[in-house]
């Protein structure tokens, strides 16, 4: 849930902070995804295949890279594994300047490269949210990030297309890799937390998990978050716009109008929602998205693409804020607040990354393989069921509470 009318509106320093580095990391993250989603595209020669595999290879890596990482996340230093992870994306962007149309011909490195720096960002940084934003200053800074994350994202993505329409993509990534560096030395600023001395042990963890139903449906929740708004259905809603429009110039223009849309209603969402609404916000949300799925599965063209995008935009979000503000919340309880807290986010990650795995996995056999591209209305109605389950479990989080 995001909330920014509260009696004080000012955040920590420290959460100042973790809002510029969320703002360096959706630059980035807006040209490692849309736009490098649309290189590939362009030059495989619109195969999904590659897409689909680099994006199995990166998340599979990402799991295991978690495991890996969690006994040094937990017992010393979770903000030197994050700087080795900005590290990692540093290399990777360099990667694509050096080999330009040649990292095609290497799809399973540059993944496994992605799967490392995902691992090593992604997973220590949601503790560093959870450890340093206390439930009270929550639901306001989710509001004050969204704002902030989504202006970027009406700006950079016009930036960006005109950019690469003027001079190319290596050019750009040259610029991306700044904002990489500018993101390594902010990280310098942000504090090491709740630092433990005994080891990782992901059996207690499990053995909590199996008896806590409250956490069956708060993961089951991010395996479908994986599945759909975090995973395939994220590449997908790129690659209908890619689809759609005659250049990088275009797709960043309308990338940026969907970003308005999302502002302005996270902005209304943040003014008047009270969790008494929760239940009437997420079947809204489920009604037009399920509606956009079932508009686009039968006619695709812009104006089934735009309609599906801004439902995307608006109305996936708002299921997301209130599931991430469960899972947050949950964690900043005993014994995950402290005892357990590395343990939790672990687990986070395996389920929501198997979801992920599941999905592109769907979509290599489905599309990447055959080349079908009928095959995406299937997946469309997978999509839609997952929206429905994802929405199911947290109306149930809500009865269990």
């Amino acid at each position: 849930m995001v909330n920014i009318e509260t009696k004080d509106t000012k955040l920590s320093s420290g959460a100042q902070i973790l809002i510029l580095n969320q703002v360096l990391s959706k630059m980035i993250s807006i040209f490692l995804n849309t736009f490098l989603a649309a290189y590939f595209y362009k030059i495989t020669q619109q195969n999904i295949f590659y897409l689909s595999l680099y994006n199995m290879i990166g998340w599979f890596v990402a799991t295991i890279g978690a495991f890996w990482t969690a006994d040094f996340i937990k017992r010393k230093n979770k903000m030197n594994v994050y700087r080795f992870g900005t590290l990692i994306q540093i290399v990777y962007i360099f990667i694509i300047i050096l080999m330009k149309e040649k990292i095609v011909n290497y799809v399973w490195l540059i993944g496994i490269i992605y799967g490392i720096s995902v691992a090593t960002i992604g997973f220590p940084f949601n503790m560093i949210k959870s450890e340093q934003i206390s439930n009270q200053e929550r639901s306001r800074y989710l509001g004050y990030e969204v704002v902030a994350t989504e202006s970027v994202s009406l700006i950079v993505p016009i930036l960006l297309g005109a950019y690469i329409t003027a001079y190319s993509y290596e050019v750009t990534a040259g610029l991306i890799l700044v904002f990489a560096i500018l993101k390594l030395i902010l990280s310098f600023f942000i504090q090491n937390k709740n630092v433990q001395t005994s080891q990782i042990n992901l059996r207690k963890m499990w053995q909590i998990f199996v008896k806590d139903e409250n956490l069956k449906k708060l993961y089951l929740v991010e395996f479908l978050k994986g599945f759909n708004r975090y995973g395939v259905m994220s590449l997908v809603v790129s690659l209908l716009m890619i689809y759609q429009t005659e250049n990088d110039l275009e797709l960043g223009s309308w990338t940026s109008l969907f970003s308005l849309f999302t502002i302005i209603s996270m902005y209304l969402f943040g003014k008047y929602y009270h969790e008494a609404q929760k239940r009437k916000m997420l079947e809204v949300s489920a009604i037009v998205t399920i509606a956009s799925f079932i508009y686009i599965a039968f006619s695709v063209n812009l104006v089934s693409v735009v309609a599906y995008n801004i439902a995307y935009a608006v109305f996936m979000n708002i299921i997301l804020n209130i599931t991430e503000k469960d899972l947050f919340d949950y964690a900043n309880r005993e014994p995950f607040a402290k005892e357990l807290n590395t343990e939790y986010f672990v687990l986070r990650e395996l389920f929501l990354n198997i979801g992920r795995i599941v999905g592109y996995s769907i979509l290599l056999v489905a599309v990447g393989i055959t080349q079908n591209l009928e095959m995406l209305s299937i997946l469309f109605f997978i999509i839609m069921i997952s929206v429905l389950f994802t929405i199911l479990m947290s109306w149930q989080m809500k009865e269990s509470d």
